[in-house]
This record gives structure tokens, sequence and C-alpha cells, in this order.
């Protein structure tokens, strides 16, 4: 298990060592139990409280209504179990990257210029209303930068930044409908169930509660991942014959245009 002193730990959990210190005092997170000199040392325990923390907090959770879930749900429960609830609600699906940040002007090098020149600011302010970027003054974080480099690889073909941005925008608005879609899904199942405001009352409820948010999440995935290259294949081969028969119709008619000069 990796050891954190305060400001790793902070740093890896992309906060502060303040927060660390409030949510300690509040009851969010565990003391801890080692010391290296007068340095308190932190695990990946920590670590994981932290995330799940900021996750609450981003979905609009005080630090007050977080502290009574906590507490509530520790007593005479297995956290790991408790844990494990809360990062099946949280947890991002899949791997997340590790953001990368450079530079304003060397911005360009990773997108390319557009076909109106360097990448502008409404381009950079999109981005960031797309969650793809964070701007920290003149520096510019990209926040999955494997996909910017997809972006950057199909500007070489011709395509333009902001169009891109457009497509990536219009197909991230209908995932977020499916994802509206299965957490209703989820919810409606748990009020018919349970009945509203019910919450796991047992260890073996909090792991059954888990794994069926999993495996609904599986399905939101396999579904999206499965339909859309379906999709794709079909589109696609409907569009390459429409896009082939105009280009045999063009072949036809340079070959049946009289020839400049020639006698008839």
């Amino acid at each position: 298990m990796a050891e954190y002193r305060i400001d790793d730990l902070a740093r890896a959990a992309g906060t502060t060592t303040r927060n660390v210190r409030n949510y300690q005092e509040r009851g969010l997170l565990p003391a801890p139990a080692r010391r290296s000199g007068r340095a308190l040392i932190y695990d990946d325990s920590h670590l994981a409280r932290l995330r799940i923390i900021d996750a609450l907090l981003q979905r609009g959770f005080t630090t007050a209504h977080i502290a009574d879930f906590i507490t509530s749900w520790e007593t005479g429960k297995d956290l790991s179990e408790i844990l494990g609830l809360q990062q099946a609600v949280t947890a991002t699906w899949g791997s997340p990257e590790e953001p990368m940040s450079v530079p304003r002007e060397l911005v360009d090098t990773f997108l390319g210029d557009g076909p109106d020149g360097p990448v502008g600011q409404d381009d950079i302010a999109r981005l960031a209303e797309l969650g793809l970027v964070r701007v920290h003054g003149e520096i510019i974080e990209f926040t999955q930068p494997e996909l910017l480099e997809t972006f950057g690889a199909l500007h070489g073909y011709g395509f333009g930044l902001p169009g891109l941005i457009e497509v990536y925008g219009a197909v991230t608005g209908r995932v977020n409908d499916i994802a509206d879609t299965m957490v209703a899904a989820a919810k409606d199942h748990i009020v018919d169930e349970h009945g509203p405001g019910w919450l796991p009352d047992s260890d073996e409820e909090i792991a059954e509660t888990t794994k069926m948010l999993n495996h609904l999440r599986e399905l939101g995935v396999a579904a999206v991942h499965n339909t859309l290259n379906q999709a794709l294949d079909h589109t696609l081969q409907r569009e390459l014959s429409a896009y082939l028969a105009t280009a045999a119709e063009r072949h036809d008619n340079g070959r049946s245009r009289p020839t400049a000069g020639r006698d008839h």
C-alpha cells in the first residue's frame, strides 16, 4: 500500500492540504495511524476517501451531508463494502487518463492550426465547456490527452478543430441522454423494490446493490459500444453506396463528354 505525507496526498487527490485537514477535522477523513517523525503518514484508503468526497461534492452534497452519510454507514458496517457502494455510485467508469498541462502557446502544437489560423479562444472555451480542457491562466490542462491527440491527427487530414468539437459535443449530448435513462432505470428499480429513500441495511444488501449498479453500467457501456459500431457500419455502407453511384455517374459523364477539337 502506498504511503503519503499530507502534501503528497493532497496532490494525488487533486485537492489542497487545507482541505485534507478540514475534512479530517470534520470527520470525513480518518486520522492516519502512522507517523514518520512529526509527519503523519496516509495511505491508499485515505486517497480513495478523498476522491469519493470530491465526487460527492461535485454532485451537490455538502460536507455536512457527507459527514452524516459516512457516520451513519460506518456504524457497525464493513468499511470496504461501504466504499464499494460509494465507488459504484461515484467512480469514473474505465481507466481515467492522467491530465497533461501545457503552456497556452503550445496548444497549436497538439491540436494544429485551424483553417483560419491558430486555435482560438472560442475553441478553448468550447473545449473547456465539454470538460476536455481546464484553463489555469496561461496554462491549459488537457483532461483527456489521448482524445485531443486524435483531434490533432484528424486535423492532419484537413478536419477543422471547430467542426471536430461540434461532432464530439453532439455525440456526448446523446450519451448524456443515455446516461439519464440508465440512472433513471436504476432509481426506479430501487424504488419499486424497496420504496423511496431506501438504503441498504446490511453488508449483503450493500454488496448486492453495488453489483447491480455495476451490471447496469456494463449494460449501458456494451449497448452504446455495440450499437454505435453496428450503426457506423450500416451508415458507412449506405453512404459509400451513394457516393460510389455519384462517382460512377461522374465517370460516365466524363467519358461521354466530347473531346475538344474532335470532328463529329
